[in-house]
């Protein structure tokens, strides 16, 4: 039987905007909201992808702009916070598809099956337990998988920051940030790939 250090019961049944709020410095919070979210992740990852590889690759775009949604979400805007990250969501994996040389009107139909299947899966204690175990790689690895300018550009974005305000923030070039988060996505992909493998 898995054991946890968190109370599983009282973040289950925290909203979205609570757990985003706990989020910011509990990553069993920030599990819980990669957990609830993951079917949204894996629909829009086969809608918008050319092939498994892309479907793989942009099921990890959708995991690190779900993190930073959760970051850069600001509930004083008025939206909720499922209508915030769904837009983030697919906003990057389209700019990822455009970027793979597909327009966004040749987006995969799935069918209705296929979708049921993927939204009848539970949210269940062990889900949330993995995606708090790659959540707690992930951020436990980062510092030593990336070179010091990826990291610096990489916490920036992730807390909401545009590659132009990194930049000036850096005081580097656009383009330098680009690069660098480029280089970053390549080495958490290999991470993800060979977390999934596992």
């Amino acid at each position: 039987m898995l054991e946890f250090d968190f109370d599983l019961n009282d973040l289950c049944s925290k909203t979205d905007e609570e757990l985003v709020s706990l989020a910011k410095t509990d990553k069993a919070a920030a599990s819980v909201i990669l957990s609830r979210y993951s079917k949204l992740i894996l629909i829009k990852s086969k809608i918008y992808a050319n092939s498994d590889t892309d479907s793989e690759d942009l099921h990890q775009e959708g995991l690190m702009s779900l993190l930073k949604a959760i970051n850069a979400y600001d509930p004083s805007m008025g939206a909720k916070f499922s209508t915030f990250a769904e837009k983030c969501v697919v906003n990057r994996m389209k700019t990822v598809s455009a970027r793979m040389g597909r327009s966004c009107s040749e987006v995969n139909r799935i069918d209705e099956d296929e979708a049921a299947d993927v939204l009848s899966v539970e949210e269940t204690p062990e889900s949330i337990f993995l995606y708090k175990e790659f959540l707690d790689e992930l951020l436990g690895s980062i510092d030593s998988l990336l070179s010091d300018a990826e990291l610096r550009a990489f916490r920036l974005c992730m807390s909401g920051m545009t590659y132009k305000q990194a930049a000036k923030k850096l005081g580097v070039t656009e383009k330098s940030v680009d690069n660098a988060m480029q280089r970053a996505r390549r080495k958490i992909r290999a991470l993800y790939k060979k977390r999934m493998e596992n």
